[in-house]
């Protein structure tokens, strides 16, 4: 009794190829999904570092008393970078409050704001 043994093939061209192409695609995938995710992640670190600079600016306000009408533009360093703080502070209708609205935006793009903090302060 004679046993046929197979003989192996390897990988046809075309099978080869559509293996490469599967794999381009998945690693293009991949990659604009980590350039995404790397993106949102930087901006969210922006937009974080923008509200604790809008929150460092109202408390400055709130410790130096009751505020002056008007906008005051300011460069503030914070976490080695310099911001553009927009300051602007109204009347409301009780004679005793003013309503302070803080905006920030990173100093190289000063179009976009990433932060803005309203609050209430009162005299007494």
């Amino acid at each position: 009794m004679k046993i046929k043994r197979r003989q192996q093939q390897g990988f046809t061209l075309l099978e080869v190829m559509i293996a490469v192409t599967v794999f381009a695609v998945i690693a293009t995938t991949i990659s604009q999904t980590t350039s995404q995710s790397v993106g949102n992640l930087l901006y969210l670190q922006d937009k974080t570092l923008a509200s604790f600079v809008a929150e460092n600016q109202l408390t400055d306000i709130r410790l130096n008393g009751f505020p002056a009408i008007g906008d005051r533009n300011d460069v503030v360093d914070m976490a080695g970078r310099e911001w553009r703080v927009n300051t602007k502070v109204e009347n409301t209708q009780l004679p005793d409050t003013r309503r302070v609205t803080v905006s920030v935006a990173a100093l190289e793009n000063k179009e976009a704001n990433l932060a803005s903090i309203a609050t209430i302060v009162g005299k007494y």
